[in-house]
């Protein structure tokens, strides 16, 4: 304070701006630094798509912000991740839809027929976009179709060919992309699905070479399909167990082995018993009266009339009665075709947190029954852990948030330091200030000369009495103070009058 007061007014003036630039100063650093950092998430949005945006960021929770007239949507760096998978579940994406057939109420007068037709084409291409993007398993799809002109010979005629580019936000199975392949070809004249073309986000060939054609049911379908499976049966049990011992106590996973080869069985059964076709009886029947026997030689095989006398015998009477069934077999052939999707193992884990106080048994059978397993062939595991606290997000402040990570600690440091340094040498500055011995002033010079001539001088050879003993400036506490005091009070006109041109000079 003593040093402040010792300054003249220009001084004052220049310490006062030093210290509101240093305020200015700190409070820029301290809001730059505290700033969110925003970090673009989708860009190129439709309006309608910007909603939906939103409404999924706002579902979790996640601040946002709007960029580019509303085109793009921004968040904070430290949820960024968290943002993308909150969009995945809602199945948004940021690509802009094709216009459907409301480009055709947009039609100027006097149009050219070619105009006119490429207006067509776009509104097709977009109304079979915006239906392909209603199946589940598509987050955005762009369809591009050539339509050839119409030609007067039918050898001429070019076939009509379609390509669609699918942004998957989820699984695709081969049943699926087969389905996207023949609602395009029917929506088009002339279209065959073997000239449709589909292509997932990654480049990979869809149709026809890829999953859904007729080498369908391959390593990357059986993929999709167990991911797909899994993904439903997951979400059935958390939504079952957020019911019942509340939502982030429990934690599923399952884990699927399907059959997903396309197959055909044949069954064939014979019955027990046949079933008679034809019954044939047959009877036969003998009477008469044979020759007596004769004895051995060549006389016994001499016909009776050649040896002129009759033999003796006797009579015959033959009967035979027979029934001849044929029997037809009673059998079954079955021929049934297998679909894919069969289970071959299925494995369930649930971690449920301790602080729930849940019945682990009663959730393992509900999970069991809920996910339909069989004993012996699938696994399911419950088991009570204690879950991690979630950590809260500090409020924002004023200012905004503190930026978290590597960055936000960096400019905090840097900001601590540059405070501090600038302490420093403020302090060292101020000291050395409070360490210089001051001159003494020319004008207190002058007062002290002033008075020692207004003072009566001693006689020569007498020494000074008591009273008129001159006092020096050692002999005082301060001695320009009481010098100064001496001057006001004896002579005020001349001080006064001394300060007035004091004050006008400067």
């Amino acid at each position: 304070m003593q040093l402040i007061q010792s300054l003249d007014t220009k001084g004052k003036a220049i310490l006062g701006a030093v210290a509101l630039g240093f305020v200015a100063a700190v409070f820029l650093l301290f809001k730059l630094t505290t700033a969110p950092s925003w970090q673009t998430v989708q860009s190129g949005l439709d309006p309608a798509q910007t909603g939906k945006v939103t409404s999924a960021l706002a579902d979790k929770g996640i601040a946002f912000e709007l960029q580019q007239n509303g085109s793009a949507v921004a968040v904070q760096e430290a949820s960024v991740a968290q943002a993308r998978i909150a969009l995945a579940e809602a199945g948004v994406s940021g690509t802009a839809q094709q216009p459907g057939f409301e480009l055709l109420d947009k039609q100027k007068l006097g149009a050219s027929s070619f105009q006119q037709q490429v207006a067509y084409q776009r509104a097709l291409e977009g109304q079979i976009a915006q239906t392909i993007g209603q199946v589940q398993g598509v987050g955005s799809a762009q369809v591009r179709l050539t339509l050839p002109k119409d030609e007067l010979f039918t050898d001429e005629e070019k076939p009509s060919t379609a390509a669609v580019l699918l942004g998957s936000a989820g699984t695709l199975d081969g049943g699926g992309v087969r389905g996207i392949a023949n609602l395009v070809a029917s929506s088009v004249p002339g279209l065959k699905t073997d000239a449709v073309t589909i292509t997932d986000a990654a480049g990979q060939m869809l149709w026809p070479q890829g999953e859904g054609g007729a080498a369908g049911n391959g390593a990357a379908s059986k993929t999709a399909m167990q991911a797909r499976y899994e993904s439903q049966l997951q979400s059935q049990l958390d939504a079952m167990l957020a019911r019942t011992v509340g939502p982030d106590k429990a934690q599923v996973q399952v884990r699927a082995d399907l059959n997903v080869d396309d197959a055909t069985k044949e069954q064939l059964e014979y019955a027990t018993k046949g079933t008679p076709l034809t019954q044939t009886e047959e009877s036969e029947t003998l009477r008469g009266q044979g020759a007596a026997g004769q004895a051995a030689g060549t006389g016994s095989n001499i016909p009776a009339y050649a040896q002129g006398q009759a033999g003796g015998g006797g009579t015959s009477n033959y009967r035979k009665n027979a029934t001849k069934t044929e029997f037809g077999v009673n059998k079954t052939v079955t021929r049934t075709r297998v679909a894919p999707g069969a289970v071959n193992r299925l494995s369930v884990s649930v971690m449920v947190d301790k602080a729930a106080k849940a019945d682990v048994a009663a959730i393992q059978k509900a999970v069991e029954a809920a996910a339909g397993t069989q004993q012996g062939r699938d696994t399911v595991s419950v088991q009570e852990v204690t879950f991690a606290k979630p950590v809260e997000a500090p409020a924002p402040g004023p200012l905004g948030a503190i930026p978290g990570g590597i960055p936000g600690i960096a400019k905090i440091a840097g900001l601590g330091l540059g405070v501090l340094l600038f302490l420093f040498f403020m302090t060292r500055h101020l000291r050395k200030r409070e360490d210089e011995e001051l001159g003494e002033p020319a004008w207190l010079a002058q007062l002290a000369a002033a008075e020692r001539e207004a003072l009566p001088a001693a006689p020569a050879g007498q020494p000074a009495q008591p009273g008129m003993v001159i006092p020096t400036m050692q002999d005082f506490e301060d001695p320009r103070k009481m010098a100064i005091e001496n001057l006001v009070e004896r002579e005020p006109e001349r001080v006064a009058a001394q300060l007035r041109t004091w004050i006008t000079e400067e």
